[in-house]
């Protein structure tokens, strides 16, 4: 087991106005951070801050959580008038945030749901983990354990959101304007979106973000397409008035769950003030499609290539974890195509393709000046 034990901080009681006063310091580059699928954003500030479940035994220790945290983002489906998921609430995006204070970066790991976590779970998938596992009060806590345990990476704070709450939170800032790749039609929804520059509604956005029958690469392309509309919502939170922060935070108040109390989020806003979009990268969990024995199609990690990017984006200032220590099951690995996947947040605003990797050959770069550099002197 991963479980980590952690200091827990202080938990005072905060009144109303103080809730609001936060809501007004918070900078827009902190709620970049806290972002599910480009749009959770000013809603957890007024969300179920008291009622979130207990993180203490799967975060990093208090001292390492002063210089980085890593924030688990969940977007689920409850939509329970689909038979499939009237009792077991799906997860359709699943990310890792870490924030590191030291150095003022921020990466995303996207986790597909398609995912294989093992043969313990009816699919194998790790989308179905979140409402399957043994803890019935908190889901989130099923699916923290997972990411704890296989991945050997800590989890200090989650939040969730649904996707109501995020078709609502979408128009209520007035949709989110990017430059949509190719058509998309949604017969069944009666949705078509033309390709170009568009503002996307909220139930366009959900379709774009979760459709994975629009896509060649099924659910890859869906994470793909997750990966434009956050870079998209991240320059919109950016541009959003106080007005609307205010109307958002109305909106969606005590429709999304975390385990961050105001404190937190004031104390991480004042340590990223200087963070921009540069300093934001994107990374999907290397690895590739295949199918578990009973057929079913799932995307299996690449355990060796997993351990590096953890260690190297994941784990700032902790020790390197070797992969055979990781207990993900890796059923395939043939293939690198999906190995090298990270791009920034400027990169795909400036029409990088997302998942084709802009940020190693930066870094070779990067590190050839400094050599270069360096004996020149």
């Amino acid at each position: 087991m991963a479980k980590r034990m952690r200091e827990t901080p202080h938990k005072g009681k905060k009144t109303g106005s103080r809730k609001k006063k936060i809501a007004l310091i918070v900078t827009t580059v902190v709620l970049a951070l806290v972002i599910a699928g480009g749009t959770a954003v000013y809603v957890l500030l007024h969300s179920n801050l008291f009622g979130g479940a207990d993180m203490s035994e799967y975060g990093n220790s208090q001292a390492v959580q002063e210089k980085s945290v890593n924030i688990l983002i969940v977007g689920t489906d409850n939509d329970t008038s689909r038979p499939v998921y009237a009792d077991h609430e799906l997860t359709d995006v699943i990310m890792v945030v870490n924030f590191n204070m030291e150095d003022g970066t921020a990466h995303i790991l996207q986790i597909p749901r398609d995912t294989y976590v093992g043969d313990n779970i009816p699919s194998g998938k790790i989308n179905a983990v979140f409402s399957r596992g043994e803890n019935k009060d908190k889901h989130i806590l099923n699916l923290v354990n997972y990411i704890t345990t296989q991945y050997q990476l800590p989890i200090d704070h989650y939040i969730t959101i649904t996707m109501q709450t995020f078709i609502d939170a979408v128009d209520a800032i007035g949709g989110i304007e990017m430059n949509v790749p190719y058509d998309v039609t949604i017969v069944e929804e009666g949705l078509e979106i033309k390709a170009g520059q568009q503002t996307l509604s909220g139930e366009q956005a959900q379709c774009f973000v979760r459709s994975r029958e629009l896509y060649a690469e099924g659910d890859l392309g869906r994470v793909k397409a997750q990966r434009l509309f956050i870079a998209a919502g991240m320059e919109k939170i950016t541009k959003l008035s106080t007005n609307e922060m205010i109307k958002l935070v109305g909106l969606c108040y005590d429709k999304v769950e975390t385990d961050l109390t105001g404190a937190d989020i004031l104390n991480y806003a004042q340590k990223a003030s200087k963070l921009d979009l540069s300093q934001v990268e994107m990374y999907m969990v290397p690895g590739e499609p295949a199918y578990s024995k009973a057929g079913l199609s799932i995307y299996s990690v690449h355990k060796e290539e997993l351990a590096n990017l953890l260690n190297e984006k994941f784990r700032p200032h902790t020790e390197a974890v070797p992969a055979e220590e990781l207990t993900c099951p890796e059923v395939a690995n043939s293939s690198s195509w999906y190995d090298k996947n990270g791009n920034t947040i400027d990169d795909l605003l400036g029409g990088a393709k997302p998942g084709k990797d802009t940020i190693s050959g930066k870094e070779s770069s990067s590190s050839a000046a400094s050599s270069s550099s360096s004996s020149g002197k």
